[in-house]
Formats: structure tokens, sequence, C-alpha cells
């Protein structure tokens, strides 16, 4: 039985005995309220009370993300493995996920297009299997689902999974154009798809327009260059991430959010109009802006940038309810940089900013990216942020 498929069924088992449950005490004894009524409003039920006591988004618990993209699949072992490997390594993944204190995985289940779970609407992942194709879909590609088995393992360790997509790439000079009615509705498509998954929330990158590269419609094989303004971006985009907040709160409720760049004028110039998305309700439910600098950034390290960044986003005004979380570059530490001199000069940069965002109040953080938790350049920082939080 696949685990879509018991899930359901024991959500029906669940939803039946609810429903006989509350019959018998008479909350359903009003005229007209049938035995199918009465499952179904248990189902709804059901749904919402799994997510709203599992789902950190939607409490105060402070969240601790950890994102595992598509170029780190090979390193973690998942790519063009067996079955039994696959769940092997995404249990090892998990487990020094739990040790570094980590909550919610954001798993890249749509970088290209594509799908990291048996689709049947989009190709399998090239990443994930050499057997991808663009005229094949997923769920006739896969042996076994992807996504099903690091849900399972991410539950297993009491984590969340929120499944993680680039909405408009197609390649990395090709993008759906967000003008357009069609590339919105592919979208769509894919989260519906994964609303089938137990899966915690739906998650954005930073992918909407970009400089001059290419877009195209789903109907279109001409490609293009965007000609408009900032602003007339932020309108087209808009309306994908309104959709996308109403689409995944359609059945139960799952998060949706969105990770931004740290740099909050390219933001609005790119067309990810993260103040609006802040301040109105609708949009979001938080908010990860990747701050990826340390506080001795520049040619000369005398620039306290993370810090400046970490105070221009928690200085915007936020609707009730929307939560900021902050991205932070574990990948760099260690690392000697030319134009960011910090991450080589100590090994408390990861430490130190968990510090600051929670001075400033942020719900959370997210560190880049999975593989950095089992490499030497990071062993020391990750190290000192356990330490400092208690693990």
């Amino acid at each position: 039985m696949s685990y879509t498929k018991e899930k359901s069924l024991k959500s029906r088992i669940l939803a039946i005995a609810l429903a006989a449950a509350l019959a018998v005490t008479g909350a359903f004894s009003f005229a007209g309220f049938t035995g199918a009524d009465e499952a179904q409003a248990a189902v709804k039920s059901v749904k919402m009370n799994r997510v709203s006591s599992r789902s950190i988004v939607f409490q105060d618990q402070e969240l601790r993300g950890l994102w595992v993209g598509f170029c780190d699949f090979y390193a973690l072992g998942l790519s063009n493995k067996s079955e039994k490997t696959f769940t092997k390594n995404a249990k090892k993944l998990m487990k020094n996920a739990k040790k570094n204190g980590c909550n919610v995985i954001f798993f890249h289940v749509r970088a290209f297009d594509d799908a990291s779970w048996k689709s049947k609407k989009f190709p399998a992942s090239k990443y994930l299997t050499s057997r991808a194709s663009r005229s094949k879909s997923a769920y006739k590609t896969y042996s076994y689902d992807p996504l099903e088995i690091m849900i399972r393992e991410a539950h297993a360790k009491g984590l969340e999974l929120h499944a993680w997509m680039n909405p408009y790439r197609i390649t990395q000079s090709t993008y759906l154009d967000p003008a357009r009615l069609s590339s919105r509705n592919r979208v769509l498509k894919a989260i519906k798809e994964l609303q089938e998954y137990d899966i915690d929330g739906i998650h954005f990158d930073d992918y909407f327009y970009h400089g001059k590269r290419y877009v195209k419609s789903s109907k279109r094989s001409k490609r293009y260059k965007v000609r408009i303004s900032a602003k007339k971006k932020r309108q087209n985009v808009n309306k994908l991430i309104k959709a996308a907040y109403k689409q995944t709160h359609k059945q139960y409720g799952v998060a949706f959010g969105v990770s931004p760049q740290g740099n909050y004028e390219n933001d609005m110039n790119d067309g990810a109009d993260v103040k609006t998305w802040l301040r109105s309700s609708g949009y979001i439910d938080y908010l990860i802006p990747q701050i990826y600098w340390s506080d001795k950034w520049g040619s000369r390290g005398k620039v306290k940038m993370y810090t400046k960044r970490l105070k221009q986003f928690m200085g915007m005004k936020r609707a009730p309810g929307v939560k900021m979380y902050i991205g932070l570059a574990l990948y760099r530490t260690g690392i000697r940089a030319y134009d960011d001199k910090g991450w080589k000069k100590s090994s408390y940069n990861m430490k130190n900013q968990v510090k600051k965002l929670r001075a400033k109040g942020a719900d959370g953080y997210s560190l880049f990216s999975a593989p950095d938790l089992t490499k030497k350049h990071a062993k020391a920082e990750l190290k000192h942020l356990r330490q400092y939080l208690g693990l």
C-alpha cells in the first residue's frame, strides 16, 4: 500500500469512528444531517486538527529549517539509487537534521518544471533519476515515490516536510511567463497534486523575474525577453502568490511561504513584492529572506551586512499572523571569500546570527544547505550553534 493511500485509509477509519462517537453524543442530531455528512465533517475536522497540532508555522514554536535542494541530491545519496538505498540515505539525512536542531525540511520537489514525486502531469527530475524525460511523466518514470519516502522518514523523526518549488523556472535561462494565466495554472496544478501527500507546507524559492533572462508560455515555444517595469512584474507575480496561498489553504490549511533574496531592492525589482506580501493578509504565512552575509562583509571586512539586512527586514510592517524567518548561509562557513571575510575569521557566525535574529524578534531560521551538515568547513560552526541551542 502506498504512503498516500495508507494515510487516506487511516483518515477515513478515524473519521468514521469520530462521526460515530459524535452521533452517539448527539452532536450531529439535528434534522437533515446524514451519516455521509457526518463522515465528511469528521474528515475535515481530522485534517484541520492534524495540521494545527503539528504545524510549527501556525504555532509559536521556533522554526529551524534545512533546505534540501536539487543540487544536493547527488551528494546526499538520493540520485539514481534503489528504493532501499534512497530510504537508507533519507533516514541518515533526517538523523543529521535532527541532531543539529532542525525541525523542518524544505525538500526540492519542483526545480525545473519537473517533479520529485510520482506526478502524472510533470516529468521526473533528472537530478533524481537518469531515466527522466520531458516526454514521459514522473509517474511512469520512477519505480518508487521519492516524496513519499522523504515525508515518511521526516515525520518518523518528528520533522515537518514542506514541498519546495521554483514556480517559473524551466532551465537556468528560461522561465514560464508570470504574466500569463497558463503559467499560473501550471504551477497551481503542481500544488494540487502535492496536496494529495501528507506535506506540511508549500514553499517558493526566489526565482521570479531575473534580469534579462528569457520567458515563455507553456503554450508558446518561442522565447522572448521581458521588457516591463518593476511594478508590472510585481503585479504579475502577486497574482500567482495570492492564488497559491488560496490553494494551499483550500483543503486543510498547509502553510505557504516564500524565500526571497536577502537584498530587498533586488526583490522589488525582480517582481518579489515582499512589502505587500508581509503587510497584507492573503499572500503568505511566512517569509524567509536569504541573508547570506556575515558582519565583516566587503573587501575590507568593515560592513555589518548581516545585521543591516536583518534590521531592514525585521523593521517591515507585517500583517497579524505572518511569520518572519531568516535564511542563513551554512554553506559559506569556514570558507575564505575576498568579498566577505567574516566567514573565515570566526567559527561563531551561525551562533551569533541566530542570537541576533532572536533578539530582533524573528520566528526562526533555515540553513542552506543540507550537505554542509557533514562538511568539515562547517563542523566548528555547527558545534557552537548546537551548544547555543542547548543540544
